[in-house]
């Protein structure tokens, strides 16, 4: 009885998975991640790499945005239905690495966009401004 319910509770599971995976593929048949996601694309772009920050994608559901000899690399990752940011600053050869996941952003708006946009970058500034600090010995 118990291996029963385990069973169906796994097949349950492996089905949503399989049906959002197929989600993310027709979202993306007809753009990019980096279209996908634009605006929260370029705010970052803008804020980390003055827009001068160059995408490179890495595979259907994921990309770099970064700048040649620069100190920081963003990664972006799609999937079922979630975005995942990942932020690494280097500082005095010190890395230090941020990571947020985003629920639900199949369809956002450009207002939300913004906000998702703001919220990672906001919450960089406050780990870059700790790890310089933590960095030079609280002389910062």
């Amino acid at each position: 009885m118990i291996w029963t319910i385990l069973i169906v509770v796994v097949v349950l599971i492996l089905f949503n998975f399989l049906k959002d995976l197929n989600k993310d593929n027709y979202d993306l048949q007809s753009q990019t991640i980096e279209a996908k996601f634009s605006i929260v694309v370029s705010m970052i772009n803008e804020y980390a790499f003055k827009g001068r920050g160059n995408v490179t994608k890495l595979d259907k559901r994921s990309f770099n945005l970064y700048e040649e000899d620069q100190n920081q690399i963003v990664l972006f990752r799609y999937g079922t239905g979630h975005l995942t940011i990942i932020w690494k600053y280097k500082y005095y050869q010190k890395e230090v690495v941020h990571e947020k996941q985003f629920n639900n952003v199949r369809n956002l708006s450009v207002f939300q966009q913004e906000r998702l946009a703001k919220i990672m970058i906001q919450e960089m500034d406050q780990v870059i401004t700790k790890h310089k600090s933590s960095t030079l010995g609280g002389v910062f």
